[in-house]
């Protein structure tokens, strides 16, 4: 705005120069100076909007608005993109101080402020722009906004007693539950709501129900409470309750945290928040899910390591699988006494011997016959791959030290301590892509525990650096080391 001050004092000053130093001259001179500011500061230039109220990772996951200018080109509104700090147009755009733009999410290519959209599910984030000031400098016109949400956020959390648990379909119903209505986006206003057309069903199907997944529903906001029921479908069961919701109003949260045991379904806990920050809703599964892919911590799967990534693919159908965690987990002694059982017991690790090396055979000592692509009887120790199952048995047994400690360091309920079988064919997994070994992926070196038992008293243990395997592992005293298996 130093150009604004400049005009003033030269204004002044020529006026001052002039020998007149009546009044009347120097009002004149005055208000001479604030026509010329006003003049400068309607010239059009390059727009620029900054969002307040909001993270840099939400704006970076709404990624474009939709912006419309009074005598803008065509009349219909113009993309603008984030580029870490504002959004910015895709086309050039001009602006001056007086500008009032309509600003709406998500971007709708030929969008008119008169324009009615008619929504339904999956209805999504829908947010409209608050213009909080607009400003200009020598080189940009500066606007300020807020972005409200026009919808309410029901979120269900899921999870099960059972870690290996399916869920095959999510749906809600109820009179307070909606997502069909007619919208005016620029404007930010809904014009009326329409029927729903059956039940709202929850994009994530054919999921693990421990992935850690939220169900979000982006509903219609509502001034009263109402009746909701869930139906549920886990391993092919159905299970269904009943609950209260409270009113939904606009850009609040409703979070239910439902729990499945014993074939039931109830609700745990739920709370209730005026706001919530944007996310891009995550779906938990593709059909094309590889080797050496990534599991994220927030449940989903990604070709790419990043900061979030939790555990690498070793095994998949191209929907669900099992992944390896990154890194060793604490040390925890899982059985604890000896009473603890899993429902398993083997006496063997290949019906033969309970200690020995596997792999390439060592001079001068035992050898155990063991290679993945021989399939063992799951009654011996290297055949009996389902380390969920056993890990079940133990948590189902846990004293509530034992059970929180291991929630605590699991990062997902989907994590089990794996099978002697499990670590030995993780041993020629890590054997053959040694060479394509992501770069941020620890090797286990060492000796570690499995959730074999071997007897009342004592476990499987397998060193990872000498191929070797020992029944003769007692409970109560165990000090190894953990890698955390996860299923998804």
């Amino acid at each position: 705005m130093r150009h604004c001050g400049l005009i003033l004092f030269l204004a002044l000053f020529l006026a001052g120069c002039s020998g007149n130093t009546r009044n009347g001259d120097a009002l004149s001179a005055h208000q001479t100076a604030e026509k010329v500011k006003d003049s400068w500061s309607k010239m059009s230039k390059p727009i620029e909007i900054e969002v307040t109220g909001r993270t840099k990772d939400e704006l970076e996951a709404i990624g474009s608005l939709a912006v419309w200018l009074d005598g803008m080109e065509g009349g219909k509104a113009v993309e603008f993109r984030f580029d870490g700090k504002v959004f910015k147009p895709t086309v050039p755009v001009l602006a001056d101080s007086t500008v009032l733009p309509l600003v709406c999410y998500p971007f709708l290519p030929s969008l008119h402020p008169a324009d009615t959209v008619a929504v339904s599910h999956p209805l999504g984030e829908r947010l409209a722009g608050q213009i909080q000031s607009v400003t200009q400098t020598n080189d940009k016109t500066k606007i300020t906004m807020k972005l409200e949400e026009l919808t309410a956020l029901l979120r269900l959390i899921l999870k099960s007693d059972n870690i290996s648990d399916v869920m095959q379909i999510l749906e809600i119903q109820g009179d307070c539950v909606s997502t069909a209505a007619f919208l005016i986006p620029l404007k930010g206003k809904l014009a009326g709501t329409r029927a729903d057309a059956g039940n709202v069903c929850s994009p994530n199907k054919d999921c693990l129900l421990n992935n850690g997944i939220p169900h979000d529903f982006n509903l219609i906001p509502t001034e009263d409470s109402g009746e909701i029921q869930i139906f549920l479908k886990v391993n092919g069961q159905k299970l269904s309750i009943s609950t209260t919701l409270p009113p939904l109003r606009r850009g609040s949260i409703t979070e239910l945290r439902l729990h499945v045991s014993d074939g039931k379904l109830s609700v745990g806990s739920s709370w209730v928040d005026t706001k919530h920050p944007f996310e891009k809703p995550s779906v938990s599964g593709t059909d094309s899910v590889r080797i050496g892919h990534f599991l994220q911590r927030d449940g989903t799967l990604t070709s790419k390591f990043d900061e979030n990534t939790l555990a690498w693919v070793i095994l998949t159908d191209g929907r669900h699988g099992k992944a390896v965690a990154m890194d060793d987990n604490s040390t925890s002694n899982w059985f604890r006494k000896k009473s603890f059982r899993t429902g398993h017991i083997f006496d063997t690790a290949d019906g033969k011997l309970r200690e020995g090396y596997f792999g390439q055979p060592q001079e001068d000592e035992e050898h155990i016959v063991f290679s993945p692509r021989i399939r063992y009887p799951g009654s011996c120790a290297l055949g009996f791959d389902d380390g969920a199952a056993l890990t079940q048995g133990i948590l189902r047994h846990a004293d509530s030290h034992a059970l929180k400690n291991f929630q605590d360091k699991r990062v997902l309920p989907s994590a089990y301590i794996p099978s002697l079988a499990e670590m030995a064919r993780l041993a020629y997994h890590l054997e053959k892509h040694k060479d394509s070994m992501p770069a941020f992926f620890k090797m286990p070196e060492g000796i570690y525990a499995t959730s074999s038992e071997s007897g009342e008293d004592t476990f499987y243990s397998i060193d990872m650096t000498e191929w070797f395997v020992t029944a003769y592992n007692s409970k109560e005293h165990s000090d190894m080391k953990t890698r955390l298996f996860y299923l998804f």
